[in-house]
C-alpha cells in the first residue's frame, strides 16, 4: 500500500479528478428517488421496497458507475450483487429517518458544499462530466441535500454521542506502540520533464551551482513545481523501491541521476533525513482518538441501522436479482 500511495504522488496523473467524477455519480446514483419507469418510459425492473418506496435495476446501474467501471452497461445487465442492493436500501431508511425528524439542512450550508464541488474541476469539466454522465442539474443538486442530510442525522444520532476517555487512549497506545514508531524518513524534491535530454540539461545545471528549487519552479512539470518540487517526507518503505534506492543513497544537496517512470523523467534530490524514532503519546493523543471515536462509530453505526431495519419494512424481489433489466 505504501508503495501505491507514494508512487501517486511521484506520478500524479488524472486520477484525483476521476475519483471526483465518481464520487458526484455515487451522490446522484444513491440519492435519486426510484421509479418505476426509466427515462425512455419503460418499465425499470423493481429490486426491492423500503417503506413502500421503490429501489430498481436502474439505481443500481448507476451506482456501479460510482466505482468507475469500464463496462458499467456490461455489469449492470449481470445479476446484481445483494451487497449493492443493500447499500441503497440503507441509504433510503437514513433519509426516511431524516424526514422523519423534520429538521431541515439550510440553503445556505447546500449551497457551499455544492460551490466546493464545483470547484474541484471546474465549471467547463463539471458540465461535460455531467451530460456525458446523463445526469441531470435537478437530481444532482437533490443528491447534494441529501448527502448533507445524512450527514447531518448520522451526526446528530450517531457521532454526537461518542465518548473517548483519556485513560482509552493511554492504553491504546501502550498496546500498539510498535504502530508509533517512526521510520527513517526522506524529504524530497523533485523534478519531471517529458524527455532524458532535457533531465540531463537541468542536472548539468545543479551541479554548476544552479538552485533545484529555482530550477524545479521554472522547468518541473509536477504539482508540485510552485512550491519548488518538494513532495513532503517519506518514510521507509513508503517509496516505490527503484525510486527509494536512489534516494536512499543520495547525500543531502546531492542530485540523483535520471530516473524513467511512467509521468516522464525524474532528477530527485534529498533536501532533509530523519532518523527512526518514538512519537510520545502527546503527539499521537489526537490521532488515536478519532481512530477509537471511528471504531465506536462503526460499531453504533451498525447497532443503530440494524434497529432501523428491524422496525422497517423491507420487501425484496429476489427473483428480479436475476433478471436481465
Amino acid at each position: 500500500m505504501g508503495n501505491e500511495r507514494s508512487a501517486g504522488r511521484l506520478m500524479r496523473g488524472g486520477r484525483t479528478r476521476r475519483a471526483w467524477v465518481c464520487w458526484v455519480v455515487l451522490l446522484v446514483a444513491a440519492g435519486c428517488d426510484s421509479t418505476l419507469q426509466s427515462g425512455t418510459g419503460k418499465k425499470d425492473t423493481l429490486l426491492a421496497q423500503v417503506n413502500g418506496e421503490p429501489i430498481t435495476r436502474q439505481d443500481v446501474r448507476a451506482h456501479l458507475m460510482t466505482h468507475g467501471e469500464q463496462e458499467i452497461a456490461e455489469k449492470a445487465e449481470k445479476p446484481i450483487p445483494r451487497v449493492v442492493l443493500d447499500q441503497l436500501v440503507e441509504r433510503r431508511l437514513l433519509l426516511q429517518r431524516f424526514r422523519e425528524t423534520g429538521e431541515y439542512v439550510s440553503e445556505g450550508k447546500v449551497r457551499n458544499f455544492v460551490k466546493f464541488i464545483r470547484s474541484q474541476y471546474g465549471e467547463a469539466d463539471f458540465s461535460a462530466i455531467m451530460k456525458e454522465q446523463g445526469i441531470d442539474e435537478e437530481s444532482w443538486l437533490k443528491a447534494m441535500r441529501e448527502t448533507l442530510e445524512i450527514e447531518h442525522l448520522l451526526e446528530r444520532e450517531v457521532y454526537s454521542k461518542l465518548k473517548v476517555s483519556e485513560s482509552e487512549i493511554e492504553a491504546y497506545y501502550n498496546r500498539n506502540k510498535e504502530k508509533f514508531r517512526a521510520g527513517r524518513r526522506w524529504r524530497v524534491r523533485q523534478i519531471v520533464v517529458s524527455s532524458a535530454k532535457i533531465a540531463d540539461k537541468l542536472r548539468k545545471l545543479v551541479l554548476e551551482g544552479k538552485s533545484f528549487a529555482s530550477l524545479a519552479q521554472k522547468h518541473s512539470t509536477g504539482p508540485e513545481s510552485s512550491v519548488g518540487g518538494d513532495l513532503g517526507y517519506f518514510q521507509q518503505g513508503e517509496l516505490p523501491e527503484n525510486i527509494e534506492n536512489v534516494v536512499g543513497s543520495l547525500k543531502l544537496g546531492e542530485v540523483s541521476r535520471v530516473v524513467k517512470s511512467p509521468a516522464g523523467f525524474h532528477l530527485l534530490e534529498v533536501s532533509e533525513r530523519r532518523m527512526p524514532f518514538q512519537k510520545t503519546l502527546a503527539s499521537v493523543r489526537e490521532d488515536i482518538r478519532k481512530q477509537l471515536l471511528a471504531e465506536k462509530g462503526r460499531a453504533k453505526l451498525e447497532g443503530w441501522l440494524g434497529e432501523l431495519k428491524r422496525n422497517a419494512k423491507i420487501k425484496y424481489y429476489r427473483e428480479n436479482l436475476e433478471v436481465v433489466g
